[in-house]
């Protein structure tokens, strides 16, 4: 298979024309989509450390050089306001965000015009529990939520909680659990759900366990009137996603996970639940506010207020083209491979535990995810050896949102510039430890 992506080129440019567009992925053939030697090429950070195995992708991912060349030509070509004013370099910022938008929505089978930039997959999943919880949640209306899954899934709803009852309303937070394999427990969904449910918070695919969560299972469950709050932060960039068929209500998903910038997130809303949404946050470029509260206006402009963090939403195209010249399937294949091949590397191992997930569940396959200890040496022992190696894992605070179950695994997320000589190389480097 030949990948050969477009030529490189000036990110913004100062002609008359209003249209800008980030830059391209860089001229690359690479023989083999498949090979991260050749796909490394395209990532700095590799050129620079050479040495380093980075297994840390679902906490972040590296940056290709289109990505970070776009960062740059922002900040020292084209540093201009959008939406301020109507110069021509701050009218292509403009276009250029939209191109960004249109990037994203493509990527995503989505409109454009049901996207938000917000300033992270945190910032997207608080947005929906105020902008939409704020709104629509009365007296005795419940949420579900999964105490295992990421704390920014679980906790804004906590809050919201607090806030309202402040107010004088009581919502109720009603939990469902996880399987010892990995995925949901649907039985607890189930039984938790009721008439009075309004939401449910979930996972697309689990950040420590690396399990698909069953969107299309817990609909059935669930109804088509409780919406879903759905976290893609570790399935975009990673995975197929179609939300003209997903069903789901809210998609949030973090940038610097799929290879774009840090500080930009993306909150999709289903075109149902715009209606619903109130400003949360006013002043330059948003919404106004009138009384009583009007959502006459688009989703930009009721949620996307003040100046962003433009130089990463720009980010988002060259990674968005990075993965499409890849191709999204490519990916989720090598993902895939390597997760086994990780387990099965791993699995002989003296005294090896594994987490939740592709370990414990005999999956033959994954999404790049896999947590486990060792018996008889801490996880910050495993974490400090193995940084001694130039080997970066994750350890410790996993951001789960269940307390006491954040510091028992070692996790191994990868992306497509790893490798099976990689894996090998963190195996011997456990076996020695031994």
């Amino acid at each position: 298979m030949t990948m050969v992506v477009p030529a490189a080129q000036e990110c913004l440019s100062f002609d008359a024309s209003p249209s800008v567009s980030a830059c391209p992925v860089p001229q690359a053939p690479l023989a083999n989509a498949l090979d991260p030697k050749a796909i490394r090429t395209l990532f700095p950070i590799f050129a620079e450390k050479p040495d380093v195995v980075f297994f840390d992708n679902a906490s972040t991912t590296q940056k290709p050089a289109s990505v970070i060349r776009t960062i740059e030509e922002y900040y020292t070509k084209a540093c201009s306001n959008t939406g301020r004013a109507s110069y021509r370099m701050s009218s292509q910022t403009a276009g250029a965000i939209e191109a960004s938008r249109q990037a994203v929505a493509s990527l995503l089978s989505a409109r454009a015009q049901d996207i938000v930039f917000t300033g992270g997959a945190t910032d997207s999943l608080n947005t929906v529990a105020l902008s939409w919880g704020l709104a629509n949640l009365n007296d005795g209306d419940e949420i579900m939520l999964c105490m295992q899954d990421h704390k920014s899934a679980v906790l804004p709803w906590i809050n919201l909680k607090g806030i309202l009852s402040s107010f004088g309303r009581q919502i109720k937070i009603v939990p469902f659990e996880i399987h010892d394999v990995g995925d949901y427990d649907l039985k607890t969904i189930r039984n938790g759900v009721s008439e009075r449910t309004r939401l449910i918070s979930m996972s697309h695919i689990h950040h420590v366990y690396g399990m698909d969560m069953e969107v299309p299972d817990i609909r059935e469950i669930v109804g088509d009137n409780v919406l879903i709050s759905l976290d893609a932060s570790q399935s975009a960039g990673h995975i197929a996603i179609d939300l003209s068929q997903l069903p789901v209500d809210f998609v949030s998903l973090s940038g610097h996970k799929m290879f774009a910038g840090t500080g930009v997130g993306v909150l999709w809303v289903h075109p149902a639940r715009q209606a619903e949404l109130i400003a949360t946050r006013v002043g330059g470029t948003g919404a106004f506010v009138s009384e009583p509260p009007t959502t006459s206006v688009s989703l930009q402009t009721l949620l996307e207020a003040g100046t962003p963090n433009i130089a990463s939403i720009l980010s988002m195209k060259p990674a968005v083209e990075f993965i499409e010249a890849v191709g999204i399937e490519t990916i989720a294949n090598r993902l895939s491979s390597l997760t086994l091949y990780l387990y099965e590397a791993l699995k002989n191992l003296p005294g090896i535990d594994f987490g939740p997930g592709p370990g414990r569940c005999g999956c033959q396959g994954g999404y790049g995810i896999i947590s486990f200890g060792i018996e008889g040496i801490s996880v910050s022992d495993l974490g400090f050896m193995l940084d001694s190696e130039d080997i970066l894992v994750r350890t410790g605070d996993h951001c789960i949102g269940k307390a006491g179950e954040q510091d028992q695994y070692v996790r191994v997320s990868m992306q497509v510039y790893n490798s099976e000589e990689e894996i090998d190389r963190l195996v011997e480097t456990l076996e020695d430890s031994f």
